[in-house]
């Protein structure tokens, strides 16, 4: 099972916050959403979007096997990147980092972002008509990480007990054990050290102080109405939806330091295998770990509910607002908290490859960083966001438009501030080939040029298509992400 995490881990990636198209592939191409989208694609966008249908004389749309990720790290290169993917794929393991590539990596992670976000559609059906509006259901999987380490707490994630943070070794050879000062320079040779120690130990939040890690692994059970409400001869039409989810939850982790002080909040499902030690015995959410139960348990549940509106006027200009993700989640498996406490040792040698995803395990585990304490349960909100779009339709050729879109809080999983993007598509021989493009930014994140392609048969009865958020995605060795989404199972009739 850890080898599976690994390979997700790597290749379910992007920034630092969650895409604003969810799984609607067909508008990765062109980043915007919010007035493009309708089916079972508005769910978790828009609601009100399913009161009209991009195929006139089509009812029905069921889909899967549609997945969107990305990959987007400062710390290494489109190049690397691939690598390591390819890497993971093959071998189902990254390869072992030397003394000195970790302080490559180390340099490389030092405060720069790594992050990643997934949405994977497993199944999807709409029923859209004038009269009734539209109904649809999904069920989906969806994953973010986000993570910024300062120097010196990735020092010890990459290091571990060969820190520069400690000033002595304790090591083994054979049945002897010594202790020598760390001056940077220990082989292997000399004996298995055991842990390092510090004579001026400092609180994890200094060590930590800036440093950041959220994670949010959820499946979602989305159903939603939309239907026009308010027809105006051909000047106006005004839709109105409501959409609602049960989540449950697989994974969550909120770590913090910031201002000398710590916050750390987490549950995690069986099947991530941690060890959680002594600390597992006394913890009133405590689960039996199971590495092979990981997409069977869960740990918390919750709702989130979604409104939202959309006009169209003079049948040619969109304009669309939604409310979505309004609720919180319960979580009640494997819950712990962290003390700040005193990091007087530690035994673990730090991280392995540059799977920056595996620092959960040095965190949480029994040799990790951080002292836990279990409890019960914990609640937090989800991450609720504003969605304002506008879009106009040149004639039955192109479509171009506007999004943009703003977190209400701060949780793993929602937007890293202000997003926006403007880009549309292009329908040639008779719309059975659609082309986007767009370009997007905010969020803290480089500007990036979305580019795809979406193949329409049989006057919308099928369709399949790939697009990417970033046009050198697998172009550019020096760029920073990898991205793509995908469908090839949209049915209509």
């Amino acid at each position: 099972m850890k080898k599976i995490l690994v390979i997700l881990s790597v290749v379910l990636a992007y920034w630092s916050n969650a895409q604003t198209e969810l799984i609607a592939y067909p508008s990765t191409g062109k980043g915007v959403a919010s007035t493009f989208v309708t089916d079972y694609h508005a769910l978790g966008i828009n609601p009100a979007n399913l009161g009209w249908r991009s195929h006139e004389k089509k009812n029905f749309t069921i889909g899967s096997t549609e997945l969107g990720f990305s990959i987007n790290s400062n710390a290494l290169s489109s190049q690397q990147l691939r690598d390591i993917i390819k890497g993971a794929v093959v071998n189902g393991t990254l390869d072992s980092l030397s003394r000195e590539d970790k302080s490559k990596a180390i340099k490389s992670f030092t405060d720069n972002d790594f992050n990643f976000s997934l949405n994977n559609n497993i199944f999807g059906f709409a029923y859209q008509n004038d009269k009734f509006g539209g109904i649809a259901l999904s069920i989906r999987t969806r994953a973010n990480w986000s993570s910024n380490f300062n120097d010196e707490f990735t020092d010890l994630l990459f290091n571990g007990n060969q820190s520069s943070y400690f000033d002595s070794l304790v090591f083994v050879n054979g049945i002897d054990t010594s202790t020598v000062a760390n001056n940077g320079s220990y082989s292997d040779s000399s004996g298995v050290v055991l842990n390092g120690k510090v004579n001026v130990p400092l609180n994890i939040s200094k060590i930590m102080d800036g440093s950041r890690l959220q994670l949010s692994w959820n499946r979602e059970y989305h159903i939603g109405y939309g239907r026009r409400v308010l027809k105006i001869d051909k000047v106006l039409e005004l839709y109105a939806g409501v959409g609602a989810k049960f989540i449950q939850g697989v994974g969550y982790l909120d770590l913090e330091s910031k201002d000398g002080k710590l916050k750390m909040v987490s549950s995690l499902s069986s099947g991530f295998d941690l060890d959680y030690g002594v600390a597992a015995l006394s913890n009133p959410s405590a689960l039996a770990q199971n590495g092979q139960n990981f997409f069977k348990s869960s740990v918390g549940n919750g709702w989130g509910f979604d409104l939202g509106a959309h006009a169209l006027l003079f049948k040619k200009i969109r304009v669309a607002a939604s409310v979505t993700d309004i609720g919180s989640m319960t979580y009640t498996g494997n819950v712990y908290e962290a003390a700040d406490t005193l990091v007087l040792d530690i035994s673990n040698s730090g991280l392995t490859d540059v799977n920056i995803t595996s620092s959960v395990g040095s965190l949480l585990e029994d040799t990790g960083l951080l002292n836990l304490k279990g409890k019960e349960s914990f609640t937090v909100s989800l991450p609720t966001t504003l969605r304002l779009g506008g879009s106009i339709e040149l004639g039955e050729i192109a479509h171009v438009g506007i999004d943009l879109v703003a977190p209400f809080n701060n949780v793993p999983g929602s937007f890293n501030g202000f997003s926006w993007g403007v880009g549309g598509d292009l329908k040639l021989i008779k719309g059975m080939v659609v082309l986007m493009a767009g370009f997007t930014g905010g969020a803290g994140r480089t500007p990036q040029i979305p580019l795809g392609l979406n193949i329409v048969l049989k006057g919308g009865s099928y369709e399949f298509g790939i697009a990417s958020r970033d046009a050198f995605t697998f172009l550019k060795e020096n760029g920073s992400s990898i991205s793509a989404a995908m469908g090839f199972a949209r049915v209509r009739f």
